[in-house]
């Protein structure tokens, strides 16, 4: 019985698919009655190419102070020399002669440059200059259409001199004190390696300089160095002409281009001679307020009538973050006063000062705005990184006593007399903004750390997080920065209301580094989105800040115009070029074309 039904079922499965074959012929055979025609398809054409246009060349000049000729001698008795890049055996009894300059490298090994002289400017390829695919979107579009920055928006990109000039041994620079701490690199570092080339900057200025007017870039910011200046860098050692010659060329430089130079006089680059171990830059020195003193009044006599922003340091505050010394900053508020008094009463001139200070551990916010205790510890938080060496110069008002109090005989003070005198030595606020963090009570309690000084979040004792309400503040680049483009109005707001000039708040570096750059291709990288979005987005919050807010604003300069020597390594590439480190080649990431647009669809 049972294979009498396997038979049938087999029968019955053939006349099925017999009959199947014969449906889809016949609907095959009718559907090719019906043919389906085909149009030739016509190409479009690509957008019209789009190219970035370089500024105007400048039909006037403007001028903060008298020349150097007239102020010569305010600086005091000077001489000056250059030194062989070899000891000279003849002159052993000259203190400061080639063989004593010779003597203070003896402890390093350093890379010389692959060449010595500086490069004159060739024009920029137009190939270089066409802008990128447009992005997708529009940032701030229907928010942000109609607002423009302040016609005297001082907006560009910087870089230091420690950071981007290489040739650290040449024409008779003296060594730093990164060169010492720091040496060859940071151990197990990825891509470290030392200054002594880096992107070469101090023989390619002008090259420099030119790429970034070619996009029409408006503001050009750059350290001195101060060891490049007074390799001995006490007071009566020689002064180095071949460095006074290279900046007074560099200014000018930036000038014919129709930029603005913003110079800082210290950026991570003190001379070894006042280096301690309590402090990462030497500013504990007994010595440092009258050794920096001097070295700004050389500087200013030469070079003030063609600058008209300065800064006196950078991030000196970053101290108490490295190496927990708060007390160092009474140095660096005392030398600040004191240049910008000389530079006031004595040069008379009309340019803009301030000191630049950073949020080592990101800006702090509340992790709870409606909670005390969370306010509590980020004001405790903002004492601690910032407001100790900002009240002084922004205020006239004493270091907040929440560091007096905890830190006692290590903590920075003044008397009522010093504070007069530091009181409104800044026109503007400069600041260092990467990143945001959220600020809130320890799980041991307040009370418990401010009692145990070896506690490692004392003396703020809070306890800082980047995670609220199971997110991260916002996407990592490859360092420490954050995108907090939602807190920026919040933050700007804080520092206009809390410590307000006349001269607005000047965002002297952000910049992104964008995640494992290092292993891309060189297309890749230039073709990286993620900074545009972080530069953008801040760029977005700042119109609106002054526009819905009331803030002012001075500028924004991004950090940094290329790729360059981060403190010790080459991986965290915060440019918005990229440069080869075999053949120095720059070329443009698109970020910067995406910078420059926006900018100008909002001038």
């Amino acid at each position: 019985m049972a294979r009498l039904l396997t038979e049938g079922a087999m029968m019955a499965f053939v006349i099925v698919s017999c009959l199947l074959k014969s449906v889809t012929c016949a609907t095959t055979a009718a559907s090719s009655s019906t043919k389906v025609s085909s149009t030739p398809f016509s190409w479009p054409s690509y957008e019209e190419l789009e190219y970035a246009r370089p500024l105007p060349k400048p039909t006037a000049t403007t001028t903060h102070a008298p020349p150097y000729s007239k102020l010569a001698s305010l600086a005091g008795p000077q001489t000056t020399t250059t030194w062989a890049s070899i000891a000279n055996p003849l002159d052993p009894s000259e203190e400061f002669g080639n063989l004593a300059w010779s003597s203070l490298w003896l402890p390093f090994s350093v890379d010389s440059p692959p060449f010595t002289t500086t490069a004159s400017p060739t024009p920029v390829p137009s190939s270089q200059l066409i802008k990128p695919t447009p992005l997708p979107f529009s940032v701030g579009k229907g928010e942000t259409d109609q607002l423009r920055f302040p016609e005297d928006f001082e907006w560009g990109f910087t870089g230091s001199a420690m950071q981007v000039e290489g040739a650290t041994r040449s024409e008779g620079r003296g060594p730093s004190v990164l060169e010492f701490t720091i040496g060859r690199g940071r151990p197990n570092a990825p891509e470290a390696g030392p200054p002594d080339i880096s992107t070469l900057n101090y023989f390619l200025y002008k090259q420099d300089i030119a790429r970034l007017a070619a996009l029409g870039v408006k503001s050009y910011g750059f350290s001195i160095s101060w060891p490049r200046i007074l390799p001995f860098a006490v007071p009566g050692s020689p002064v180095n002409q071949e460095a006074i010659d290279h900046y007074d060329d560099l200014i000018n430089t930036v000038i014919a281009y129709g930029m603005k130079p913003v110079v800082t006089l210290s950026h991570f680059d003190v001379p070894l001679h006042y280096w301690s171990i309590t402090s990462w830059q030497g500013y504990e020195s007994p010595d440092f307020v009258e050794g920096f003193v001097n070295y700004a009044k050389i500087v200013l006599t030469h070079y003030s009538d063609r600058v008209g922003t300065w800064i006196s340091f950078n991030e000196p505050n970053i101290d108490s973050a490295v190496v927990g010394n708060w007390k160092s900053s009474y140095n660096v508020v005392m030398a600040h006063a004191k240049v910008v008094h000389f530079y006031r009463e004595e040069i008379k001139g009309s340019g803009k000062w301030s000191i630049k200070l950073a949020f080592p551990s990101g800006f702090p916010l509340p992790l709870d705005p409606n909670n005390p205790d969370d306010v509590a510890a980020t004001q405790r938080q903002l004492e601690a990184s910032f407001a100790y060496i900002a009240n002084p110069i922004y205020l006239g008002a004493q270091v907040p006593a929440s560091i007096i109090d905890t830190m006692k005989s290590r903590a920075p003070s003044y008397t009522d007399e010093e504070l007069e005198c530091i009181s409104g030595t800044a026109d503007f606020l400069a600041v260092d903004i990467y990143n945001a963090i959220y600020a809130t009570t320890l799980d041991e309690g307040t009370d418990e750390c401010l009692g145990y000084s070896s506690h490692p979040q004392y003396p703020a004792c809070t306890n800082l997080t980047t995670v609220r309400a199971n997110w991260q503040i916002g996407a990592q680049s490859n360092a420490t920065p954050w995108t907090w483009y939602q807190h920026a109005r919040t933050i700007f707001k804080y520092l206009h209301t809390t410590y307000p000039t006349a001269g607005g708040i000047s965002i002297a570096e952000f910049g992104w580094p964008s995640f494992h750059e290092a292993d891309m291709s060189a297309d890749q990288a230039r073709a990286e989105l993620a900074p545009t979005f972080f530069y953008l987005s801040i760029l977005n919050e700042v119109l609106e800040s002054i526009h819905k807010d009331g803030v002012r604003f001075k500028g924004t300069l991004g950090w940094a115009f290329v790729d360059n020597w981060e403190i010790g390594e080459y991986s965290d590439r915060y440019g918005v070029q990229t440069f080869n480190r075999d053949t120095l080649e720059r070329s443009y990431k698109r970020s910067i074309f995406d910078i420059v647009d926006f900018i100008d669809a909002h001038s």
